[in-house]
């Protein structure tokens, strides 16, 4: 099984956010490319992908509940190639736990997903907790974007040492750490061998080609071959088949390039 476990559900024809393109070209020289939906499920066969993991942004003040919905919709016209994970703004409060409920008991997704420089609060901040109990009570992993984000937001309020608060204050809760903290790789490194309920993903940085010949791959596999998961963060990074291919490159053993391909998301996700 392949999954891609870090795609954003932005096609031809709906709205892009501009720090999209500005990511995009500053990291990959490119634009942020879009298909439509009915493209990219043919880009999603030709790489064989069998699942996809489309995530859901929120943005500070913004309302979210449009944006969950959307991403439920899409996953009912694919349920057998789309997994959904919705998001929420903690700013919101006690309505920041309202939507996480609705997005898994209502909407029926699968995961949440959340950016501490989109919402300006920092990822171990008094207004989170509230919503990380009720993750951890629903059993549901919650992906938290490690790194810098939006050329326009401000990188400190992610944190590997906030991270690390939430890994021993809610040991229950599955955290997968996006992009593997992208320029902070080696702190999550650190994350991952000591903390049993943490995981990261190799989308838009690790798997660049200008930058992948950075991480040290041999010290993963060796370590944390069990807690890697595959990622294009299409449409801002790879497609999936180009971050199916980097993977193909990688100086990695065959057993572990398929445990990062999408045997550990499988058994994460329950797939």
């Amino acid at each position: 099984m392949i999954v891609d476990a870090h795609v954003h559900p932005v096609f031809a024809g709906t709205p892009i956010h501009p720090g999209l393109d500005q990511l995009s070209q500053a990291y990959y020289g490119r634009d942020a490319s879009q298909l439509s939906l009915d493209e990219f499920v043919k880009e999603l066969d030709r790489a064989k992908v069998d699942k996809t993991v489309l995530l859901t942004v929120a943005w500070k003040n913004q309302p979210v509940r449009q944006r969950n919905e959307a991403t439920a919709e899409l996953v009912k016209l694919h349920a057998d190639r789309f997994v959904g994970f919705g998001s929420f703004d903690p700013n919101a409060a006690e309505g920041a736990v309202t939507e996480v409920e609705y997005v898994i008991e209502e909407l029926g997704l699968s995961g949440v997903k959340i950016i501490a420089q989109n919402v300006e609060v920092f990822y171990n901040d008094p207004r989170f907790y509230p919503v990380y109990e009720k993750i951890q009570a629903l059993g549901v992993p919650v992906i938290f974007h490690t790194g810098p984000s939006f050329l326009h937001t401000r990188t400190k309020f992610w944190s590997a040492n906030a991270l690390e608060d939430i890994a021993l204050d809610f040991p229950r809760m599955k955290m997968i750490l996006a992009h593997l903290g992208m320029q902070s790789y080696m702190d999550i490194h650190s994350l991952l061998v000591r903390h049993q309920n943490v995981y990261a993903d190799l989308s838009f940085w690790p798997l660049n080609p200008r930058y992948r010949h950075l991480v040290p791959w041999s010290l993963l596999e060796e370590t944390v071959p069990r807690k890697l998961l595959l990622g294009s963060d299409f449409p801002v990074g790879q497609s999936p088949a180009e971050a199916i291919d980097a993977v193909g490159e990688l100086p990695i053993s065959e057993g572990c390039k398929r445990l990062i391909l999408g045997e550990n998301a499988a058994g994460l996700l329950n797939l």
